[in-house]
């Protein structure tokens, strides 16, 4: 939303070279192996892999975008890297928004950015912090899931919420149908507030306090009591 409405405003793209934070493709592989088993991994590859590949799910991927709009794409393996820093520094960005990013960001990264350093999570914060939001809310059998604009802190999805939007979840809702929903409402959120609000006065706020979970990649108990319950991916 914002590269179609916005373009010119994007200075730059960070896009990272592991889909875990510093392990190779081999090693996030045989990482979700060991973590969640085989039948996840299977189903993974499926969604984000097979479904592009085959033409049913969407073709557009961040480095398409950044080049069909003319902007500067930096690879890292890491975003607290040196060169990376310096990447940023250099493109003065007034802010810094993470969607779907696999690393962890750091104090100085997240300095760099004159109105700081945002994350988009796939879930109505601080329900589901963590790892894979949309597979847990439905295994949790929860009515309502969403996507929550925050500012990045030293813990992870627990910085104070810019806006987020409630997503009901339907009987008929996938994990993959809800990566769908919350991506294209937060995509129209982020819109909405760049081209709508005037940064130096936007407010943020707190989340509600109270012991609230943090989820990691699902078990192999997990996706065995997923698919009992008749889920779907």
């Amino acid at each position: 939303m914002v590269y179609a409405n916005y373009p010119s405003w994007v200075v730059g793209s960070v896009i990272s070279t592991c889909s875990i934070y510093r392990k190779s493709p081999l090693e996030a592989f045989w990482f979700v192996l060991r973590k969640s088993g085989f039948r996840y991994g299977a189903e993974m590859f499926r969604m984000k892999i097979i479904r592009r590949l085959s033409g049913r799910g969407p073709t557009t991927t961040p480095t398409r975008l950044a080049n069909d709009h003319y902007v500067p794409v930096h690879y890292c393996a890491d975003i607290n890297a040196e060169q990376s820093l310096q990447q940023l520094t250099d493109w003065k960005p007034d802010i810094v928004v993470a969607t779907n990013f696999s690393h962890i960001v750091g104090q100085q990264a997240r300095k760099i950015a004159k109105h700081g350093t945002w994350n988009m999570h796939k879930s109505y914060l601080p329900h589901f912090r963590g790892m894979a939001p949309s597979f847990f809310a439905l295994l949790n059998g929860s009515e309502q899931t969403g996507v929550t604009l925050h500012e990045i802190e030293k813990g992870i999805d627990t910085g104070n919420i810019i806006r987020q939007i409630p997503i009901e979840i339907l009987p008929s809702d996938t994990v993959y149908s809800l990566n769908q929903k919350t991506a294209e409402a937060g995509g129209r959120l982020l819109s909405d507030i760049v081209g709508g609000e005037n940064l130096n006065a936007l407010e943020s706020t707190p989340q509600p306090a109270g012991d609230w979970p943090y989820y990691t990649f699902p078990s192999p108990q997990d996706v065995r009591r997923f698919l009992d319950l008749g889920l779907r991916f």
